[in-house]
């Protein structure tokens, strides 16, 4: 078989293809899993590769080299992560255009690094430029304007602008049905955002209706003790306990960290935070019992 104008052996992947596309894979399942320390260094492997085989600029190097910056910044080195993403964006900004896909991938992945270090009000702006672009190229019932959206709500959610990121979940909720259907994990992501923004903005108890019914699908597609199941229930408890429901919240955070403490034991911060939870909720039961006590006036009988 000529691939390219080199011989093939028929069933072999050509030198720097398929076999790299199954390493991909790999590494995104890491990820998905929170194993970001195993899919970085299969990512840096994956890139060294590209290097040598494709070029410094070779799309495929390119492409590796953003997924690998993201990993980077979910591990917390935001500097090296940013400078690399702005490098990234620089070269397909000038090879490809503003507009093209892997440029506003970029330009995504850049946005939402901001969002996740604390300056949303950057990321919100380069969301909407985003958003923008992806309507007038694909227009505004895309599945890729869903997702840009989803991360606007998540940007204005971490400014605290809540009734502003619901309404940018909301919109891309009715995208995502539309497209994907109502229990794809893309859709059940967005709703739950969706939910815990209700409850950050005092609509408790449609937040918690929303987040038992999320909850029960998942747990009925993925099993008791997946990463989304236990991130549902650290959700729970969340808007449990900022309605003063403090023991059925404490439930639900529990579950929370001995599950990630159990079954993700990649992902330390979210079981460090679902156990902070649990401490304060604790702390919140025994200032309520104690609130209950009769006073003592130290009035004879």
């Amino acid at each position: 078989m000529i691939i390219g104008g080199a011989l093939v052996a028929a069933g072999t992947p050509a030198p720097g293809t398929l076999g790299d596309d199954a390493q991909l894979r790999h590494a995104r399942d890491l990820i998905a899993q929170a194993k970001y320390a195993e899919a970085k260094e299969e990512l840096k492997a994956l890139v060294q590769k590209d290097k040598e085989v494709r070029g410094e600029e070779d799309p495929k190097t390119l492409s590796d080299r953003l997924e690998l910056a993201s990993v980077q910044g979910k591990m917390g080195d935001s500097i090296k992560a940013e400078a690399e993403l702005r490098a990234l964006l620089a070269i397909f900004t000038r090879r490809q255009g503003e507009n093209h896909d892997q440029t506003l991938n970029c330009r995504t992945a850049l946005a939402r690094l901001l969002s996740d270090i604390g300056r949303p009000h950057e990321a919100i702006e380069e969301f909407r430029a985003i958003i923008e672009s992806r309507e007038r190229m694909l227009g505004p019932n895309d599945i890729e304007v869903a997702r840009v959206t989803h991360m606007l709500g998540d940007a204005f959610a971490v400014a605290v602008q809540y009734a502003e990121a619901i309404e940018q979940f909301e919109k891309a909720e009715t995208i995502f049905e539309a497209n994907l259907g109502p229990e794809n994990p893309e859709t059940l992501l967005n709703r739950s955002n969706l939910a815990l923004a209700k409850g950050e903005h005092h609509q408790y108890e449609v937040s918690q209706k929303e987040l038992q019914e999320i909850l029960a699908i998942r747990e009925r597609l993925l099993g008791p003790n997946h990463i989304s199941v236990l991130m549902t229930c650290f959700q729970l408890a969340r808007v449990l306990g900022g309605d003063g429901h403090y023991e059925e919240a404490l439930t639900y955070a529990e579950r929370a960290e001995n599950g990630f403490r159990k079954y993700v034991k990649s992902d330390g911060r979210a079981a460090d935070d679902a156990g902070k939870l649990s401490a304060l909720l604790r702390a919140d039961i025994k200032q309520a019992q104690a609130a209950k006590k009769p006073v003592d006036l130290g009035i004879p009988q």
